[in-house]
């Protein structure tokens, strides 16, 4: 097998690209009726005086806003402190480069606990941390040959985590894509601040019971998760490739259609399942681990980089992630026989609908 290539390919649910799958779709107007219900949810609240209320009462809103300053602070810290693996890169001293890629392991937990972060800008500093560890690493193993400053720097900033010397290129920076793509990231902020502050925390703190609370977050955690998925994929990804000339906008695939959890984790995040796929499952190929194994494993490293987010980020250890994310192996394994049926499909949706409120139940009551 190969490493991951990429090539020229849309987003497929950017409605600013008129090659889309969403464009060419005749369901297009559903998607702008959507984007329309949640503008005007957003022109209620603040025509009735309540949207300044919702935010300021919300314990998980006030945390971002007291850490906003360490949050830009530490993202001017992810897109300088790389260059210590770029110089030790350069002048040939490995031991040096291997400990600068694993010191921010130490640094970020430190940061979190020093300074008290809550948990979004704990699991943001987090995140930040573990996408330069996988830039670093892949940059170490393809650079074939030296590269500016300035050309380490984009690729910094773009958004693809293995390295390549010449990737696909666009001829021009759209500024009205630009354009429309910051406002729905502010769009989508307001948004999944206000479904947090609204719905979620309301949820989590009006009742100890699991099962209530997993009902009362089903669908608030669903929508959140929703414009999450739309704000990070089809909104920053695609204005940081616009910015960089990035040509690969595939950030995912159809992964609504996903009939078993083997195909969504392939399909969800191709960003992530690049590195993973390049790095960790073609790596352990290479040291003649088999296929089973190389994918259980590559499983594993995964789960395990989301468990230290969240241990980071909660302070406190209860690796029940990870846990279910392991499940999902020996599950996907002997569901194989429902891929491409709707029972699959029907399975999947089940199974995301209800696994993530129980997983957020779980550590809320822990």
């Amino acid at each position: 097998m190969k490493p991951y290539t990429y090539q020229n390919r849309v987003s497929q649910l950017d409605d600013m690209d008129d090659h889309s799958v969403l464009s060419k779709s005749k369901l297009h107007g559903f998607y702008y009726y959507a984007h329309m219900l949640g503008i005007y949810y957003l022109i209620d609240l603040i025509y009735f005086n309540q949207l300044g209320t919702i935010l300021a009462n919300s314990q998980t809103i006030s945390a971002v806003k007291r850490d906003g300053i360490l949050m830009i602070i530490w993202a001017i810290y992810s897109f300088t402190y790389p260059y210590t693996v770029y110089f030790s890169h350069k002048f040939g001293q490995k031991k040096l480069y291997i400990f600068f890629i694993s010191l921010p392991f130490v640094i970020f937990p430190w940061f979190t606990i020093k300074y008290q972060l809550g948990f979004i800008p704990g699991a943001f500093v987090g995140a930040m941390a573990s996408i330069g560890f996988m830039k670093e690493v892949s940059y170490i193993k393809r650079c074939q040959k030296p590269i500016s400053l300035w050309e380490f720097f984009i690729y910094l900033i773009t958004p693809a985590l293995v390295f390549y010397h010449d990737y696909p290129k666009t001829k021009k920076i759209r500024l009205v894509y630009c354009f429309a793509k910051l406002f729905n990231i502010a769009y989508f902020d307001i948004l999944g601040a206000v479904i947090i502050a609204k719905h979620i925390e309301p949820a989590i703190i009006g009742t100890s019971d699991q099962l209530l609370q997993t009902i009362l977050l089903l669908f608030p955690l669903t929508a959140f998760w929703i414009v999450l998925f739309f704000l990070t994929f089809e909104n920053i990804l695609n204005l940081l490739a616009e910015i960089t000339y990035f040509g690969d906008r595939e950030f995912y695939h159809d992964w609504w259609n996903a009939t078993t959890f083997e195909e969504f984790n392939a399909k969800w995040n191709t960003v992530v399942y690049a590195f993973l796929h390049t790095h960790v499952y073609l790596q352990l190929q290479e040291w003649k681990v088999s296929r089973l194994w190389s994918k259980v494993l590559t499983f594993a490293f995964s789960a395990l980089l989301h468990e230290l987010i969240l241990i980071t980020a909660l302070r406190q250890f209860t690796p029940f992630m990870t846990f279910i994310m392991l499940l999902q192996v020996p599950v996907m394994l002997a569901l194989r026989f429902l891929k491409n049926t709707r029972i699959g499909l029907i399975y999947f949706w089940f199974s995301l609908l209800h696994g993530v409120p129980i997983i957020v139940s779980y550590y809320v009551l822990v």
